[in-house]
């Protein structure tokens, strides 16, 4: 008894002889082109654009997957929030709309609550490898934050990291003390409510408007990574930096997948992602090495006065007291989930991890 497979009768029918030319092709054996599987394609959401660290990034775990796949995986970028905005990519991914997408955890302080602990540790390791065995050992060991997730319908496929952070300014600025009654934005409240500890005057303002608010001095400065800071040219109108190269942005930029996607997806082709991660964050290593002295020179090049904090400034910022004040701050906020005990066991977990990746620097 011969058994016929296709993949589509609506297919068969639109094509006439040629689909009982298949069917007989299939039956008796024939080599036929036509019956290679059709590639699957994931589509993916992302707030920024191909170019700079971030785009750098993504796109070398795009294409890594590509190329593994061989043909079997395309990979359809909506680059720029082209499809769906920064703050709607968590809810996209969760309810199929794209099957991958960007997720940063400080656009979801009420829904990745738990994962907010990651955004407290002030240092961390400087070398890129160090930095991802730190997240990566952060949720092997920390069930809570994957567990965060999965509520949402999704699972982490890829993380990468930014630059250090460091302060953009409209004003001549050399050391922590210059951040005093000056109006500064920062990524996250928890930033927000320490900047207020070394003096600054604290601004929650989006990131969208952050350039027109510098512009017209209705903003003093920015504190964020370097990286951005210069790729949407937040230098030009603020163009003194101040740059805590100690200082990491902790926040791990996460590719996630829809849970029903993945499932969906053959074993062959879920392991050729998970290669893909793995080899696009070792590639990546290598780029990002050299980015902090490209990027600072491009900057004095331009005539920006650019300086780097002092070990006293790097001091002064590690004993404020504000940053044990936003720990207790997130202790409380995450009481609804889970008891004091065990949130404060976290961010000890949290600190032994990212200490241990900071003397892997050496």
């Amino acid at each position: 008894m011969m058994t016929f497979l296709f993949r589509n009768k609506n297919e068969i029918r639109k094509k006439g002889m040629p689909g009982l030319f298949l069917i007989l092709a299939m039956a008796i054996g024939w080599p036929c082109a036509a019956l290679k599987a059709e590639p699957i394609t994931l589509t993916y959401a992302t707030n920024t654009a191909p170019v700079g660290l971030r785009g750098m990034a993504e796109k070398a775990f795009v294409e890594e997957v590509e190329r593994l796949g061989n043909g079997k995986i395309n990979v359809e970028v909506f680059w720029e929030q082209s499809y769906l905005k920064d703050k709607e990519i968590l809810e996209g991914v969760k309810d199929g709309t794209v099957d991958m997408g960007h997720v940063n955890i400080n656009y979801y302080p009420g829904r990745l609550v738990v994962n907010g602990a990651i955004t407290l540790m002030q240092q961390g390791p400087k070398q890129y490898a160090n930095r991802m065995w730190a997240y990566a050992t952060i949720y092997d060991e920390i069930p809570q934050f994957n567990a965060e997730f999965e509520k949402y319908h999704q699972k982490i496929v890829y993380t990468y990291s930014v630059l250090p952070i460091a302060g953009a300014f409209t004003q001549p600025v050399s050391s922590l003390g210059d951040f005093k009654n000056r109006r500064v934005r920062a990524s996250s409240r928890w930033l927000l409510k320490i900047l207020e500890g070394a003096g600054a005057i604290p601004v929650n303002l989006p990131w969208a408007d952050t350039y027109m608010a510098l512009k017209t001095n209705a903003l003093e400065g920015i504190y964020t990574n370097i990286d951005a800071i210069h790729r949407v040219k937040l230098d030009e109108v603020a163009p003194h930096l101040l740059i805590f190269k100690e200082f990491w942005n902790p926040v791990p930029f996460h590719v996630t997948i829809n849970l029903d996607s993945w499932n969906r997806l053959p074993k062959d082709v879920q392991e050729i992602i998970q290669a893909a991660s793995a080899n696009s964050k070792r590639l990546f290593a290598t780029r990002y090495e050299p980015m902090l002295n490209e990027i600072v020179a491009a900057q004095k090049k331009a005539g920006y006065q650019v300086a780097f904090a002092k070990k006293e400034d790097i001091d002064t910022w590690l004993n404020l007291p504000e940053i044990e004040t936003v720990k207790e701050l997130w202790v409380k906020e995450v009481s609804p989930m889970m008891k004091p005990a065990e949130a404060r066991g976290i961010l000890r977990k949290l600190e032994r991890i990212v200490e241990e990746g900071i003397k892997k620097d050496g």
